[in-house]
């Protein structure tokens, strides 16, 4: 009788699943407003943009709490389907517009990790920031005041400050108004010299928002500019077609871009957009079980921990004599006869072919893995205590294979590999 019971229960919870997935999936095909991504095509600053975007991310991770907002006035200097790019498959861009009636245009960085929009103040471009775009408050009709001050205080040492400020934000179609977003006055200089964006676009959930602000998906959720609390990613990497870099698509999914149906899994902790992996493996090797991985569009490779590195880069025939500016570099002619890396997320495997983890940067081959630490020990903790070296972040290499949607109503994250 036990035994009859349990079966009964285990079938009901299956029966309860299957129903929940259905119910999810059928949510996805709403209309989505869709963002053609397009792409850049120097090539100069690619290698040099590594080390920079590894030490952005154990900043974004690890110093959350070192966020100071203040009531002050921004003058307190005692203040304790729109054109996306893709910048040579490192980072990926959207065109966005500030206040009205005239538009003012600037370039963002999409980031999964951050929840905040940011962008430079056109003062801070013209004093100090020569080559980028920035936004002019005095320029638009609906701009707002706020004032309320803000730095971020990095581990490097190095400070970004501003003030914020309320006004409409556009993207592709949308206009939000009444965003409340971050104005850049003061930035480290590599931020202006080493990046091509002139602001940040922070797709990642509230809980890790500057100061609590709403984020601009919450205000297009709010705002009924899009039918489900949901957005959408497709990458592409084809580096022989410099307009088509992929799309954003906002409020749904586009079923015509992935293979079969989206596989669901709710995220391990509600701040990152963090969830738990059953299984990676490369070959014979295993190299974690229930494991932590973060999604961040705003990192270029998939960052692992040290162990698991180091299985990858025998199995790849690499060296530390192969690294350069943080990661390794590959004869072009192995890859053919490397072996696939499989992710198995949500009792589903994933496989990641040489080609999907191989970036070629016009003849020189990069290891699309690395590592957060110089793997000599150091030890790097998140707020919460967790340990930052044992998380893996998957980045753009991960999101040129994978279709993946981000539901921040119900707090999971659905994936499926690229058509």
């Amino acid at each position: 009788m036990q035994s009859a019971q349990k079966l009964e229960l285990a079938l009901t919870l299956v029966l309860i699943w299957g129903l929940t997935q259905s119910l999810v999936e059928s949510r996805r095909w709403q209309k989505s407003v869709q963002l053609k991504l397009h792409r850049e095509t120097n090539h100069s600053k690619v290698m040099e943009s590594f080390p920079s975007q590894k030490l952005r991310l154990k900043e974004k991770l690890s110093t959350t709490n070192e966020l100071v907002i203040s009531s002050a006035s921004a003058s307190d200097t005692s203040v304790a389907r729109d054109n996306l790019f893709n910048s040579h498959n490192t980072e990926y861009y959207v065109t966005g517009s500030f206040g009205s009636p005239e538009a003012q245009q600037v370039t963002l960085l999409m980031d999964t990790a951050s929840a905040n929009l940011l962008v430079y103040s056109s003062k801070f471009v013209t004093e100090s920031c020569s080559g980028h775009s920035g936004y002019s408050s005095s320029e638009s009709q609906t701009y707002q005041a706020n004032g309320t001050a803000f730095e971020i205080q990095y581990a490097s040492q190095d400070v970004l400050k501003g003030f914020l400020s309320t006004d409409t934000f556009t993207l592709g179609d949308l206009s939000l108004e009444n965003q409340t977003f971050a104005e850049i006055n003061s930035a480290p200089a590599a931020m202006c010299q080493q990046s091509n964006y002139d602001g940040i676009l922070g797709l990642g959930l509230v809980q890790i928002a500057l100061g609590g602000v709403k984020t601009p998906l919450e205000n297009m959720w709010d705002q009924g500019l899009i039918d489900e609390p949901v957005f959408s990613l497709y990458v592409n990497r084809n580096a022989s077609d410099a307009s088509n870099g992929g799309f954003l698509l906002l409020g749904g999914s586009d079923p015509t871009l992935y293979q079969g149906c989206l596989t669901y899994v709710p995220l391990s902790k509600v701040a990152f957009w963090q969830i738990t992996v059953g299984r990676v493996g490369i070959g014979s090797k295993n190299l974690c079980s229930n494991c932590q991985a973060i999604f961040d569009v705003g990192t270029s490779l998939i960052i692992v921990p040290c162990p698991a590195l180091k299985i990858i880069n025998k199995k790849l025939g690499l060296k530390e004599a192969d690294k350069k500016n943080g990661v390794y570099i590959i004869d072009c002619s192995k890859v053919s006869s490397l072996p696939n890396v499989v992710l198995n997320i949500g009792w589903k495997d994933f496989t990641l072919t040489p080609s999907d983890y191989i970036l070629n940067y016009s003849g020189t081959c990069v290891s699309g893995f690395s590592s957060l630490s110089d793997c000599n020990g150091t030890q790097a903790m998140m707020d919460d205590g967790e340990d930052l070296n044992s998380m893996w972040v998957f980045g753009d290499v991960f999101f040129g294979a994978i279709f993946t949607l981000f539901d921040f109503g119900l707090n999971l994250v659905g994936m499926a590999p690229k058509v």
